[in-house]
């Protein structure tokens, strides 16, 4: 369908019949989406006032025999540029009032009228339909519109019936061309909202899409459209084509206030959005964090569940209270709950601790019977507080962003204030306990000076290991293995260095733990405190500066391997490697047990034979770093040798590092005995 240009463009087309569409195709061609907007809300509000003020509207039905006074002060002149010119105006008023009206050519006098306003906004052509609609009726009155000059003024005529013979012959025609006018100033009173909130440019098309979706077009369309056949009144236009416009009004208003309640909607959820991250940002207090983590922005009944007392409480009993947030889903957190239980028992008891809290936050996006069933299974094994608020949190966008949260289980610590001391504190807890009180980001680090971190592991899958290197200052080799051949072989060759007389001649005393010989469940559990290590410091994001996340971080990748050792004076490490060269140490004890007389230590003659003898000839090792059950997001990982430094590659949630080499054949036969590697450059 093709469409005429000039004012004899005609369609035929019936807009009372047609789908929306069409009649957006036919008229989008001529409308410059380039044109310029004027802010046109001045000389709307003056020329609606005037012709609501007149006969037309101003009751519940034409006043026909008697002239209403309009009072024009001087505030509803417009201030605003923005004026059409008289003769434009006298040209669209033409158009309304020297065409017939009816159904055949409604879309063609709608056409011609948006031609001639081609380069206006479509608020602006909804106005200047308007402001044309209220010239040649009745008495003049003059306005003067602009101050530069009375040129630019322009004569405003408002309806006024004087004269009998112009009286429409029903009353119920008056009333419908009334609600006519009114429906017609609300739909533009619409386009305008709509094209304001767009010329703003504080939304954008995702924050709001439904605003930049409204159909403008079709809006000013039968905004024009209704004028069209409210102008014609006084020609006698059909009451049934008049009622079908009435009728259509209706349908697009309703439209209009479904995209208006949609996009306030948006706005809604956009400035509820900022208000949140302005709260994690800068919190006046713990319970506005609270609030703005969890419960509707206008929500002022507050209340969170108290396990000790069974009851409900409002939410300001955690004023000032430091708290530690356990935000979860439901499914696998038996562990960090029984974990946390000590730590609440010594908040509840110690006096010094009793400004702490805890309170579980779960963290469900689709609250079901079998979901609420679960929740309070789990509420039930905890006593402390608890949300109980069986919707997604209002806050889980910034919850996200802020705190890293990605579905496990977090320990956020924050102050009285709302300061956020922690983003997640569940790995210290995991491995220090309340030894790591108040749990704030860095208070492991002395914990985790001197291999405090391994010791504590270590002393509980052997009690022994307290008395060996605390009270006894022994030197202790503590290792293991996938390897059980290798591990039984290693300790065998302890055993023969424990009953040398050169260590007795010293006053050199050896113990040794083979951690593969221990029950599966203890050494599970020391790799999993081991992990938490490695990812609590992690969230610091220091690799390179951090001494003690590389030990972390070069001891946990012995996990998987083969053979590994670990040699230390008391608590004191001195030296931790692979198979390879920690075998080819003590074989090679004949070589090197002289040496401890004349450089008066067993861990200087172990050092000196490893450092000159061994090293040398043990080919690198590749990194292969394993973390499971990661609570937070994936780290980035470097390889903690001092001569490489490289970022490891991640093979799913594994990281390797070969020091830039890569090795074609396994160098390490089954003995654990070194081969001549054959070694390739990786390509940069």
């Amino acid at each position: 369908m093709t469409r005429k240009s000039g004012w004899g463009a005609s369609n035929n087309i019936n807009p009372f019949s047609v789908a929306d569409d069409v009649i957006s195709k036919n008229i989008i061609g001529i409308h410059d989406s380039q044109a310029t907007r004027h802010d046109v809300s001045h000389l709307h509000h003056v020329v609606k006032n005037i012709v609501r003020s007149s006969t037309l509207t101003g009751g519940d039905s034409l006043d026909l025999k008697r002239a209403k006074t309009i009072e024009l002060v001087e505030d509803t002149i417009p201030n605003s540029g923005f004026m059409p010119s008289y003769s434009k105006l006298k040209e669209i008023a033409c158009q309304m009032t020297c065409h017939p009206f009816n159904t055949k050519n409604a879309h063609e006098s709608v056409v011609g009228i948006l031609e001639r306003l081609k380069s206006y906004s479509w608020d602006a052509k909804a106005v200047i339909a308007l402001t044309a609609f209220a010239l040649d009726f009745g008495e003049t009155w003059r306005l003067s519109l602009t101050k530069a000059s009375k040129e630019n003024a322009l004569e405003l005529h408002v309806f006024r019936f004087g004269e009998e013979e112009k009286q429409p012959s029903q009353h119920q025609s008056v009333d419908l061309i009334t609600t006519l006018v009114d429906r017609t100033i609300q739909l533009i009173d619409g386009i305008i909202w709509l094209e304001k909130l767009i010329a703003d440019k504080s939304y954008g098309s995702k924050e709001v899409p439904t605003l930049f979706k409204a159909p403008r077009d079709l809006y000013t369309y039968w905004a024009i459209l209704a004028l069209l056949a409210s102008a014609t009144q006084m020609t006698g236009l059909d009451w049934n084509i008049r009622s079908e416009v009435v009728g259509r009004l209706k349908i697009v208003l309703t439209q209009l206030k479904t995209d208006q309640d949609k996009i306030n909607g948006e706005i809604e959820k956009i400035r509820d959005l900022t208000w949140r991250r302005n709260v994690f940002g800068a919190p006046s207090g713990i319970v506005q964090l609270i609030k703005a983590l969890v419960f509707p922005r206008d929500s002022n009944e507050l209340e969170i569940w108290d396990n000790t007392s069974q009851d409900w409480v409002d939410l300001g009993v955690l004023e000032a209270k430091n708290l530690l947030l356990f935000i979860s889903g439901l499914d696998n957190i038996e562990d960090e709950i029984w974990a946390l239980k000590p730590i609440y028992e010594s908040l509840t008891k110690d006096k010094d601790k009793q400004d702490y809290k805890i309170l579980w936050i779960p963290i469900v996006e689709k609250w079901d019977k079998g979901e609420k069933e679960k929740f309070e299974y789990l509420k039930s094994l905890m006593p402390w507080y608890v949300v109980q608020y069986f919707s997604l949190v209002k806050g889980f966008i910034p919850l996200q962003e802020e705190w890293n949260y990605q579905g496990k289980p977090i320990v956020v610590v924050a102050d009285g204030r709302g300061e956020v001391l922690n983003k997640n504190a569940l790995h210290m807890i995991f491995v220090w306990g309340i030894k790591a009180f108040p749990f704030r980001e860095g208070d492991d680090e002395q914990l985790s000076h001197h291999w405090n971190w391994f010791w504590i592991e270590a002393k509980k899958v052997n009690p022994d290991i307290e008395q060996w290197v605390v009270l006894e200052n022994k030197y202790v080799f503590f290792y293991g293995g996938t390897d059980i051949t290798w591990t039984q072989r290693f300790g065998s060759y302890l055993d023969n260095i424990k009953r040398d007389s050169i260590l007795k001649q010293t006053d050199t005393y050896i113990e040794h733990f083979n951690l593969s010989r221990t029950d599966p469940n203890s050494e599970s559990k020391f790799w999993a405190n081991i992990t938490n290590s490695f990812l609590s410091k992690i969230q610091k994001h220091n690799f390179k500066t951090d001494s003690v996340l590389k030990e972390i971080q070069t001891f946990l990748s012995m996990k998987n391997e083969k053979g590994w050792a670990l040699l230390s004076k008391g608590e004191n490490v001195l030296r931790l490697d692979y198979n390879e060269a920690m075998m080819s140490v003590v074989e090679g004890f004949e070589n090197w047990r002289n040496k401890i007389v004349e450089l008066q230590g067993f861990e200087n003659a172990f050092e000196y034979y490893y450092s000159n003898k061994v090293s040398p000839n043990v080919p690198l090792h590749c990194l292969h770093l394993q973390l499971n059950n990661i609570r937070s997001r994936v780290p980035m990982v470097y390889c903690p040798d001092h001569s490489c430094g490289a970022k490891m590659e991640i093979e799913c949630v594994n990281y390797k590092c070969c020091h830039g080499m890569h090795y074609d054949d396994d160098h390490v036969n089954e003995d654990g005995d070194a081969h001549t590697p054959v070694m390739k450059r990786l390509k940069s």
